[in-house]
């Protein structure tokens, strides 16, 4: 289960006073510096991107009960419970004044999370042949990465998948669950974003 530290961290974010406007001004700039990287269908890609990043913080606490759930059906529980106390200082470690920034102030810890999601789910999918979670988030993450920038995203990516080649494996004799996820809608697409890769 997700500490509370993770979720009172979260929630501290996304209730900051001005966490809005700078969640706006960052948006802007994002846009000034890659304006073809996001595109929407309808509606304001500013109001788009701001729900979206909201959802992604909402959804971390969610995804990690989920992923909990499934290592114990798979009989590696402790690898989650390694990665939730890993995850757990890593947000302890945060310096007080961010949260007055709102979410843009965290968005890296917040990125670090759904990787470390994402890389051990990823191990779990190998073995189930099927999702997991009820999410998607290989693009909302990607998206994330292009947000914080490049070397920082990738300087957390590597950490995420060390960290999570070193826990503790799936047991080999583990069932093959049939509780997968029979829907795995993407969180990126959901929001009516379209992110560009080219």
């Amino acid at each position: 289960m997700p500490s509370s530290r993770i979720s009172r961290a979260l929630q501290q974010a996304m209730n900051a006073p001005d966490g809005a406007q700078n969640l706006s001004r960052f948006i802007a700039t994002f846009q000034r510096k890659h304006p073809q990287l996001l595109s929407v269908d309808d509606g304001r890609l500013e109001q788009r991107l701001s729900a979206f990043l909201t959802d992604y913080a909402r959804l971390l606490p969610v995804l990690l009960v989920e992923l909990d759930q499934a290592c114990h059906t798979l009989r590696c529980g402790a690898a989650s419970q390694q990665l939730l106390a890993i995850l757990d200082q890593f947000i302890a470690a945060i310096e007080p004044a961010r949260f007055d920034y709102g979410l843009v102030g965290v968005l890296d810890k917040l990125y670090f999370g759904h990787r470390l999601v994402e890389e051990l789910h990823d191990q779990l999918l190998m073995h189930q042949g099927q999702p997991m979670l009820s999410w998607d988030t290989t693009l909302a993450n990607l998206l994330i990465h292009a947000l914080i920038g490049d070397s920082y995203a990738t300087r957390l990516d590597l950490t995420a998948q060390e960290i999570v080649d070193h826990l503790p494996k799936i047991d080999a004799e583990a069932p093959i669950s049939v509780s997968g996820a029979s829907h795995w809608p993407c969180l990126i697409r959901e929001h009516g974003l379209k992110l560009s890769l080219s």
